[in-house]
């Protein structure tokens, strides 16, 4: 269905209210100003059994090990022991015997390195999780809303369709009392038909979105239109809005941890350089147990190009991380801004759009009451009536994204349902 109607107040909405900010005290907590979501409770339990959320405490866990890997070291206690049997000239012989405990050691500093990663790898799966969570949350906000906006479609066109069948009704008693030409009731009947199939689409829209929640967010009510607020302007200026977004932004902290455990990983892998030494015990015994001998061993492995070219990799690793931090910095700041200025456009919309539907709306009546009393046509009165549920939709879907936008703004500054 085209809105044109709709599609002209939107552009002029836009249009004349570029700088149109408000000010005010600070935004409502979760649980103050719902917009027709579900209880955060209920969402609470919804995320954290979502798919990607379990594997997000599996990620913990096994960051914790890798922890705990590191704390400990690669180094390992290895125990050699062999047998012998000496022969001289005079034929004798001797059984001798040697046994050698060995093991690498972590020097310059690399054991506190490997802490200091296993740290940071730990709080990189939290930063990980973290953003999972969000971004799981900003899909069921869209698809709740996506939702909500298919409801009241159905419910708009179910209210035309009333409206069309008592227009038919006023035909069909005209034809019978010969007042009336049966084209106008051809005409009630082919708007009526029509009405019919559009519900029938509207209906499949809003089963697909039903089934869509309940089947990927299992344990959330179905939503109802009637728990949506009318949307508020925004209460605070751009910058202090902008302000709580980038103050708190996972996706940010994310790509700032991960730069961070690059760099710990350049700088161990630039320690390699210089090989751990392995020290060894050895003991022996030698002419069937006339000597015993007992020493100690160093060896080092002579560093090749390998170690040189994974440290230069290393180093190239955490420089592209640094630049991810600027590019995600970048895409951050545009998010937060189009989330801002839609929460401030889309209500400058609404309320345009609901005063074109109450016009809208009074002129569908009066056209009524013109075609009851024989002052205009049926073709007219279902034009107007057309035009009328066109401004009546573009209003609703005006509504509902103006709430959502609300919405997203809490939800990205962190007021609504965050993981902390």
């Amino acid at each position: 269905m085209k809105f044109h109607l709709a599609r002209l107040v939107l552009a002029v909405a836009a249009l004349g209210n570029a700088d149109a900010w408000a000010s005010g005290a600070a935004l409502p907590l979760a649980g103050e100003h719902l917009f027709g979501l579900p209880p955060e409770q209920t969402v609470r339990r919804t995320l954290s059994q979502l798919p990607q959320l379990r594997i997000g405490d599996l990620n913990n866990e096994l960051a914790g090990a890798e922890q705990a890997k590191l704390a400990a070291g690669p180094g390992e206690w290895l125990v050699r022991g062999g047998i012998s049997q000496r022969s001289v000239l005079d034929g004798e012989r001797y059984r001798e015997q040697e046994l050698m405990l060995e093991r690498s050691i972590r020097w310059f500093g690399k054991a506190g390195q490997d802490r200091a990663l296993g740290e940071k790898g730990l709080a990189l799966a939290q930063a990980q999780r973290a953003d999972v969570w969000h971004e799981a949350g900003r899909s069921l906000m869209q698809d709740w809303f996506d939702a909500l906006k298919a409801q009241a479609t159905l419910d708009r066109l179910r209210d035309q369709h009333a409206l069309i069948k008592q227009l038919r009704s006023v035909a069909e008693l005209r034809v019978k009392a010969g007042d009336g030409a049966a084209l106008e009731l051809m005409q009630a009947d082919t708007e009526l038909k029509r009405a019919d199939a559009l519900i029938e689409q509207a209906g499949q829209q809003l089963d697909h979105a039903l089934t869509w929640l309940s089947t990927n967010y299992p344990g959330l009510p179905a939503p109802q239109l009637a728990q949506v607020p009318d949307p508020l302007p925004m209460q605070l200026k751009r910058p202090d809005q902008l302000a709580r977004i980038l103050d708190d932004n996972h996706e940010l902290e994310l790509a700032q941890v991960e730069a961070q455990w690059y760099g710990l990983k350049a700088k161990r892998s630039a320690s390699e350089r210089m090989p751990d030494p392995t020290i060894a015990l050895r003991a022996g015994r030698e002419r069937a147990g006339q000597e015993r001998t007992i020493g100690l061993t160093l060896s080092f492995a002579l560093p090749g190009g390998a170690r040189s070219a994974e440290s230069s990799a290393a180093h190239l690793r955490a420089r592209m991380a640094d630049e991810r931090v600027a590019q995600v910095r970048t895409k951050v700041l545009l998010a937060a801004q189009r989330a801002v200025s839609d929460q401030e456009y889309t209500y400058q919309v609404w309320t345009s759009l609901s005063a074109v539907e109450q016009q809208s709306v009074r002129q569908a009546r009066l056209m009524e009451l013109g075609y009851r009393a024989n002052e205009c046509t049926l073709a007219d009165a279902l034009m107007s009536r057309r035009l009328a549920l066109e401004a009546s939709l573009a209003a609703q879907m005006a509504r509902i994204a103006a709430v959502a936008a609300s919405a997203r703004v809490q939800l990205d500054a962190h007021a609504l349902w965050a993981i902390d």
